[in-house]
């Protein structure tokens, strides 16, 4: 059995992490139409989170985010969950810290 060991910070990152999804999954089923967002904004979203905008399609390709298109002509928006988006960045997040384990592991 293997042993995991994190910095108390991380701990308390990963706590805050899977709280700010708990209340994204809650608003989810509360007002699913508010849950949506259009690319645009998704983009404006994860640059102010500091991330590279091309995130989005690296999540897409990736499996972790799927997007819809509202409407049926080509030029309808796209549009992405929230709850979505923000469980693939804590996915990410729980991946540097699983993957820093397996690097300090013999």
């Amino acid at each position: 059995m293997a042993t995991i060991t994190l910095e108390l910070f991380e701990l308390k990152n990963i706590c805050m992490d899977m709280a700010e999804l708990g209340a994204a999954a809650c608003e989810r089923k509360r007002s699913p139409a508010l849950d949506e967002i259009k690319q645009r904004e998704a983009f404006r979203w994860l640059k102010s989170l500091g991330y590279e905008p091309k995130l989005l399609s690296e999540l897409e390709q990736a499996g972790l985010i799927h997007k819809k298109r509202k409407g049926t002509a080509i030029n309808s928006p796209l549009i992405y969950s929230k709850f979505e988006l923000q469980a693939a960045l804590n996915t990410l997040r729980m991946g540097q810290y699983v993957n820093k384990l397996k690097n300090t592991q013999p």
